[in-house]
């Protein structure tokens, strides 16, 4: 995008919903709300240690979605300053936007310092600690439901930049990845993200996808501002596509008993190791595996539902019903008028 004395050139490629985007500038009531100081960062400032449990229950601190997101399909939480965030996953994929100062990220053994402007998307699979943060630096986490993603992942299928980093973000048996982008300098991207911000804070959840896939357009067009991508070895990956591949062959009929016995461990021991390599327990992780089956069966086949929910291992009808919904937002016979193949 090229700027004229009074306005903007903007790509062929950008349709009219972006142009309208650059016509907001943030209302300083949100300013002045991200930068006050949060009642945690109150906390610590008096002496308090972080509270983990207001982020996890996992041993290995996998930040847990329901807990942050509470049934919304996107929300925003200010990055937790003035103390050494210590190393944590997560169940879902993150995206930071730096709005003010410079926020460090130690992934592995590289050292990731974003300054003002500056955005940096782990997938769910990545571990990373931050390091401390000062008053002046306010960072911006993003967090995206499954159900969101998954939703902006088959617009974008195409996106040279984000399409195979959202693929494998959904891999069971995927390694940990980041993807880092120098925006400071770039105004289409942090006008953008002002609108997101403003979105989710105003709660204009119409919106939300829309604004995401076109982060994702942006970052794909402007993409020398991707100045490093990083895919990091993960001491979990070899359990993750053990089980992985286990349950890709046999999720039908699949047990924790039998997967357990087919790896070799006592059935306590691999469900505690399930829960801390993919940040839920073996029964949701399960569920995933039925109900994508499920959705691939709805798309490229004629079979009848009740077919579906029998060839995927379900007896429950309506638990498989209730299940698919609060993943896919559709009922199964919706989902299959709006997306099959035929």
């Amino acid at each position: 995008m090229k700027q004229g004395r009074n306005f903007y050139y903007f790509p062929p490629s950008l349709d009219i919903y972006s142009r309208i985007c650059y016509n907001h500038r943030m209302d300083s009531a949100i300013i002045e709300q991200l930068s006050r100081l949060t009642r945690e960062e109150q906390d610590i400032l008096q002496g308090k240690s972080l509270q983990r449990g207001d982020y996890t229950s996992s041993e290995r601190f996998i930040v847990n979605s329901a807990k942050i997101l509470d049934g919304k399909e996107l929300d925003l939480r200010l990055h937790t300053r003035f103390i050494d965030f210590p190393e944590h996953g997560h169940d879902y994929l993150e995206f930071m936007y730096v709005y003010a100062g410079r926020i460090s990220h130690i992934i592995g053994k590289e050292t990731v310092a974003l300054e003002h402007g500056d955005i940096i998307f782990l997938n769910r699979h990545a571990r990373h600690s931050i390091k401390r943060a000062g008053r002046e630096d306010i960072g911006i986490n993003f967090i995206v439901s499954d159900a969101l993603l998954r939703v902006i992942f088959r617009r974008v299928s195409n996106n040279p930049v984000m399409s195979g980093f959202l693929s494998r973000n959904f891999d069971d048996s995927g390694e940990a990845e980041y993807l880092f982008f120098r925006t400071q300098n770039n105004f289409p991207i942090r006008n953008l993200m002002d609108n997101l911000i403003y979105a989710v804070v105003k709660g204009t959840q119409e919106v939300y996808a829309g604004l995401v896939e076109l982060l994702f357009s942006y970052l794909a067009y402007y993409r020398e501002t991707l100045v490093n991508t990083l895919r990091v070895s993960s001491p979990d990956i070899k359990l993750r596509r053990a089980v992985a591949e286990l349950l890709e062959r046999s999720y039908p009929d699949a047990t924790l008993s039998g997967l357990s016995s087919a790896l070799g461990y006592t059935e306590a021991y691999l469900s505690r190791r399930i829960r801390e390599a993919f940040g839920k327990p073996f029964r949701l992780l399960l569920q995933e595996y039925r109900l994508k089956a499920a959705e691939e069966l709805l798309r490229s086949s004629r079979l009848p539902v009740e077919e579906v929910i029998r060839a995927v291992g379900y007896e429950n009808t309506s638990h498989f019903y209730r299940a698919f919904q609060e993943l896919y937002g559709e009922t199964p016979h919706k989902y299959r008028k709006n997306h099959a193949a035929f």
